[in-house]
């Protein structure tokens, strides 16, 4: 079941590749809402978080040096040292052009690896002495080979310099907390397990203050695991490191009480979240104010 879904999902990818090439990131995109929204995409006057989410994804992002610099797994990191935030990184050990490169005997007994330019990119190393170095490498080159904007129309994602980093590995009772910020101010927050493994998968929403949110994603089963007594602090952080942006999810590690930036997002879910019940898309979509955007694009 796992290999058949793993070959649609490859199937799926070079359509999407394929499609991108034949048409342009506004076509498919338009094309992409429809089919998993169920509703028109508005670029002239987007109103929903989705549909906003879309127009920064295609016409601000891409132009935003800064939003690029983040979005970057590696180069995320010096401008975190630049604004002294070093504190929330976590160490990179070593990074590669290629899984070539990489001297597999001066790697920890525990690792993480990554590639900087896109989602899902990651091989957790719990144990080097269990890891297959050849099946890792040959992965790891395939993921290289791969421009990640071409799969959900992300533009922003083709302009990052492509690196493999191998980083610390995190261990401990380690919750990921998805803070989403409109416009420097927290608005809702996400926690999820399980996602893609279809085992124990759950993502639930909460307000600001920590409280389950009214709304779910029509994806997946909520939890109800209690969050974190330092929210608070995670949700200062979270506001400080968003005020460049109209709009970013900051993800943030909460290891045994120690925050780690796990990244900065700025297309959650590609911009085509499945809100339960759909009302809460405009409802979000009131709370992002991107008209100063707009009205510069103009």
């Amino acid at each position: 079941m796992a290999k058949e879904k793993s070959k649609l999902y490859a199937l799926r990818r070079k359509g999407q590749v394929l499609a991108l090439k034949m048409t342009s990131p506004e076509f498919v995109s338009r094309f992409y809402f429809k089919h998993e929204l169920g509703y028109k995409l508005n670029l002239k006057a987007p109103k929903t978080f989705n549909e906003k989410l879309q127009w920064l994804k295609l016409y601000e992002w891409p132009n935003n040096p800064l939003a690029i610099q983040c979005a970057d797994k590696f180069a995320v990191q010096s401008y975190m040292k630049s604004i002294g935030k070093e504190y929330l990184l976590n160490d990179i050990l070593f990074a590669w052009d290629s899984a070539d490169e990489i001297d597999w005997s001066k790697l920890p007994d525990q690792f993480v690896l990554k590639c900087n330019h896109g989602c899902n990119y990651n091989i957790l190393c719990p144990d080097k002495s269990k890891l297959d170095e050849a099946a890792t490498k040959k992965k790891l080159n395939k993921w290289m080979k791969e421009d990640f904007s071409l799969f959900n129309a992300e533009p922003h994602y083709g302009k990052i310099p492509r690196k493999i980093i191998c980083e610390k590995f995190l261990g401990g009772d380690i919750t990921n907390y998805n803070i989403y910020c409109f416009n420097g101010k927290v608005t809702f927050i996400s926690v999820a397990g399980g996602l893609g493994d279809g085992i124990g998968e759950h993502l639930t929403y909460y307000n600001a203050d920590g409280t389950k949110a009214n709304f779910k994603n029509k994806l997946y089963p909520t939890s109800n695991n209690p969050l974190s007594d330092n929210l608070m602090q995670m949700e200062a952080i979270a506001e400080e490191l968003s005020k460049p942006f109209p709009m970013v999810r900051v993800d943030l590690f909460d290891v045994n009480g120690k925050f780690i930036l796990s990244e900065l997002t700025f297309t959650p879910g590609g911009g085509l979240i499945p809100f339960d019940p759909i009302s809460v898309d405009l409802e979000l979509g009131n709370k992002l104010d991107i008209t100063e955007q707009i009205k510069n694009r103009k």
